[in-house]
């Protein structure tokens, strides 16, 4: 089936020649109006009843679309406003090629693009009943709530902090917290922060860990050197933050917690269940695939568009610059030179 194609439907313009040597006051070259551009009106573009969803395959440009649905590659044209898409460049599919150019451009290296994190997403979760309390899919940056390689637990203020037993001081520092975390182990790091002594404060590896239903509420850590005070001053402001491997794949130091009604308790999901993380490349892909899925414009609807196409591209009687329908005049100011 043969159709205009969208540049034969935009009216022309006769500006002035303004290539070298070209000095004849009626001298004027023919171009193309684009600033006349065709787009749908808002009663169709905003009702999905005029329009079937496709999912664009591969390295298919518009015009391999157009001959899909319309038979005629010359609709290229209704495909790209069917779906408000301006810059092809930005809104179309990349070709692999170009999409493998970009990632490299964009990530430098093979490990960065596949190995590295964009960003995590939640999983779903559901309480007792079902209901779902935490939604799949929040994005969550990869620089979420963490300092370096440690994470934030909730609820990780220090309760009490002191040395050897707390009156006969030693370099054994004794940690006990207002809410534990599950599964420390022997050897994990702890980042220790806003003790009011800091011979206290800094990194250090666990020593020995008290648990209390799988809940750590009790661990050690040792000093270089006994500190000059056994139990320096609660503040309030004292915590411990958990290093956590590969950032937040593993050490279930973060939770999320919530209320279940059902239970009638507090339970609380560590990081390593309630995230996953996603990679430079899926993030890219995704970016990508979103813009395969578009809306095609039904055929039956293409005479309503070309009419109303025809009607915004006509010129209008009553301008001075008006020759025909489809061609208008400049006025050339060269009449105004001396």
């Amino acid at each position: 089936m043969s159709y205009q194609s969208y540049f034969d439907r935009v009216p022309d313009f006769d500006y002035v020649n303004r290539n070298k040597g070209e000095k004849e006051i009626s001298n004027y070259i023919t171009v193309k109006n684009l600033f006349k551009r065709g787009k749908l009106r808002p009663d169709i573009l905003g009702n999905l009843n005029f329009f079937t969803k496709y999912k664009i395959i591969g390295d298919d440009r518009p015009d391999n679309v157009s001959v899909d649905v319309y038979e005629s590659p010359n609709l290229d044209w209704v495909v790209l406003i069917s779906n408000n898409i301006l810059n092809i460049e930005d809104e179309w599919p990349l070709p692999q090629r170009a999409f493998d150019d970009f990632l490299k451009s964009k990530y430098g290296t093979d490990e960065n693009i596949f190995s590295g994190i964009h960003h995590y997403e939640t999983l779903e979760i559901k309480d007792s009943k079902g209901a779902v309390v935490l939604e799949k899919g929040r994005n969550i940056p990869n620089t979420w709530n963490t300092n370096g390689n440690f994470i934030k637990a909730t609820k990780t203020t220090i309760n009490q902090i002191f040395a050897g037993d707390g009156s006969e001081i030693s370099s054994t520092i004794t940690v006990t917290m207002n809410s534990g975390i599950k599964d420390l182990k022997i050897g994990d790091e702890v980042l220790i922060e806003n003790v009011s002594n800091s011979a206290f404060n800094g990194r250090f590896p666990i020593t020995s860990v008290v648990t209390n239903g799988g809940f750590t509420v009790s661990f050690t850590y040792l000093l270089a050197s006994n500190p000059p005070v056994a139990q320096p001053t609660i503040n309030g402001t004292e915590q411990v933050i958990f290093t956590v491997d590969d950032n937040l794949a593993v050490g279930n130091a973060f939770f999320f917690e919530y209320f279940d009604s059902g239970l009638q308790s507090y339970q609380t999901i560590p990081s390593s269940h309630m995230l996953k993380s996603v990679t430079n490349y899926e993030h890219e892909s995704k970016i990508e695939d979103d813009k395969r899925n578009i809306f095609i414009l039904k055929p039956q609807y293409l005479n309503t568009v070309f009419n109303d196409l025809e009607n915004i591209m006509e010129y209008k009687k009553g301008s001075t610059q008006y020759v025909s329908e489809t061609l208008k005049v400049a006025e050339n100011i060269r009449l105004y030179q001396y």
